[in-house]
């Protein structure tokens, strides 16, 4: 019953004569109603008009309530601050987290397009969902909200990163370029965590010490894999190598350098690149490889996901936070999804339509 004693725990927002729900009541039925099936706000009303009796009995409600009205719900996502659903999310998965999840999660963000106020000018905001998704099976293990003019994605990240402090499983953490930060790498080591960061030219010096490294050092470790899928025709090469003492002393909990050379043809033209990357921890060639592709999982697996299946960008219930608000139900959603291991979303929501029991038992 945590989640319940959570959303018990929220101030209620509203106004003396917006009470007649108690607001934890309301937001468990956005929850299961979403979650079974039910995605507009006549939708949801619906949905709970045609399983009140179960939900009652479960929640301890009196028979004599009413079920609530879709414009009920609608005024609970268009009005309730963002940061309580995402309070209300971080502390029910921290606590519903699996030992058996991915050691890898990435960090990365998702604006959400409708948010966008002040056109293409310098005064342009949005709203982005920051989080930290595992690899494979975890869903998200954290986010949060981030207005774009008001703190930059460094500083969420590291907020991000202290919130994984008493995360029960080790992580390492694969992020790009952007948090490719002294700061930032010693306070993963600090929260007991390791990392994999790609390097690029905002950390020029850095750059061009692996790459002279990469010239003139044997490898540690090494791997060529070929992939011929998608159309592509593409060879990674893979080295790693033992990190010298003068980077280990800047950059806390330094191990590894790793540079991934790709090469090939994509759409019928010819590439190469190179690609570097620092690590705190010592693995070898095929598992940093496969650490690396695996971070574009958050892209694949949620921001895609959100994009396609729920239209985040462009959904069709808009108006004061209802988009972030969404939004967090979509990663929340996703989770459940990841953790029962079904290959689609649209499966899962095929399976638990209507399936009130079952979603309790995920969430409660």
């Amino acid at each position: 019953m945590l989640l319940l004693k959570q959303l018990k725990q929220i101030p209620d927002h509203r106004s003396g004569q917006g009470k007649k729900y108690p607001l934890w009541l309301l937001m468990i039925i956005v929850i299961i109603g979403k979650f079974c099936g039910y995605d507009g706000y006549r939708d949801l009303a619906d949905f709970c008009r045609s399983h009140q009796k179960k939900l009652w009995e479960f929640l301890e409600i009196e028979e004599t309530m009413s079920s609530p009205s879709y414009s009920t719900l609608r005024r609970l996502m268009i009005e309730m601050e963002p940061q309580q659903w995402e309070k209300v999310y971080n502390t029910w998965v921290k606590a519903t987290v699996s030992e058996e999840i991915s050691h890898y999660s990435s960090i990365d963000g998702k604006s959400i397009k409708c948010t966008v106020v002040g056109g293409r000018t310098s005064e342009q905001d949005f709203v982005s969902l920051v989080s930290v998704y595992n690899h494979e099976n975890g869903g998200v293990l954290q986010l949060t909200v981030m207005k774009n003019k008001k703190v930059s994605e460094i500083a969420v990240g590291r907020e991000l990163i202290e919130r994984l402090k008493d995360l029960s499983v080790r992580q390492c953490l694969t992020l790009d370029a952007l948090h490719t930060q002294t700061e930032t790498v010693a306070q993963i080591v600090e929260a007991n965590h390791d990392y994999l960061i790609a390097v690029k030219e905002n950390q020029l010096s850095l750059c061009k010490t692996i790459e002279e490294i990469d010239k003139d050092c044997t490898p540690i470790s090494e791997t060529i894999v070929q992939d011929n899928s998608h159309g592509r025709q593409v060879e990674r090469k893979v080295n790693v190598y033992q990190a010298p003492e003068h980077l280990q002393q800047k950059w806390k909990g330094l191990q590894s350098l790793v540079v991934v050379e790709r090469q090939g043809k994509r759409e019928k033209k010819d590439f190469e690149e190179k690609a570097y990357f620092i690590s705190s921890e010592r693995s070898s060639a095929e598992v940093f490889l496969k650490a690396i592709q695996g971070h574009w999982s958050i892209e694949n697996q949620l921001h895609w996901v959100k994009d396609v299946t729920f239209k985040e960008d462009k959904p069709p219930r808009q108006g004061g936070h209802s988009p972030v608000n969404w939004a967090i139900l979509f990663s929340w959603l996703i989770t459940l999804v990841r953790r029962a291991e079904f290959r689609t979303v649209p499966q899962a929501r095929r399976l638990w339509a209507n399936q009130v029991d079952t979603i309790f038992a995920l969430l409660l």
